[in-house]
């Protein structure tokens, strides 16, 4: 990479930029423009528009696991209410964050049909993002807060994977969905 330009800088704005944009709408003269590269430079660097998405996603992915330890191991209480918090605070943040969602699955939802490469890195950060849940669903089952008969895994998934659908939902309506999110797993406990 170029010395002018901090390859962790560069894959920021890039992350906004397919954030806000997404993949098809961004084009690499637009990348360029807001990381103040050349093109030359650009495609030393990355190769490739779906390269640098690449890059993208894996750091998105860095930042949502530290968010995601964070917030569950900072907040005070039974895994149960931690996990209730976590989702209540994610879902509340979306009008302030313009209804984003996450850049994860917003490229599984735009690309994963049609790039394997895409499919695979989304798949694999999302998997991140459900080992970092699911210590603690399986706590709130040793709590006694969720069923102890359903897999800790698929558990996880169902929780998290719910949560998109709920974030989807934010994007269109005005119904509270953090309290759709918390009945949701309120009726998951036994």
């Amino acid at each position: 990479m170029n010395y002018k330009h901090n390859r962790e800088e560069v894959i920021k704005k890039g992350l906004e930029l397919f954030w806000t944009k997404g993949y098809h709408n961004l084009g690499v003269d637009e990348i360029c423009r807001v990381t103040g590269m050349t093109k030359g430079a650009f495609y030393n660097a990355f190769k490739s528009k779906e390269q640098f998405l690449l890059s993208t996603i894996e750091t998105y992915g860095d930042l949502i696991v530290a968010h995601l330890q964070n917030q569950l191991s900072s907040t005070k209480g039974k895994a149960f209410d931690r996990l209730v918090t976590l989702y209540r605070s994610m879902l509340v943040a979306q009008p302030e964050n313009r209804f984003k969602g996450c850049l994860v699955n917003n490229m599984m939802s735009e690309l994963s049909a049609l790039n394997l490469k895409v499919a695979k890195i989304s798949a694999n950060q999302f998997r991140r993002f459900i080992e970092v849940i699911e210590p603690f669903v399986l706590q709130a089952q040793q709590d006694g807060d969720f069923a102890p008969h359903i897999d800790t895994t698929q558990l996880s998934e169902i929780i998290h994977t719910t949560f998109f659908g709920f974030l989807t939902r934010a994007k269109n309506s005005n119904i509270p969905t953090d309290n759709l999110m918390i009945l949701f797993l309120n009726t998951l406990k036994q």
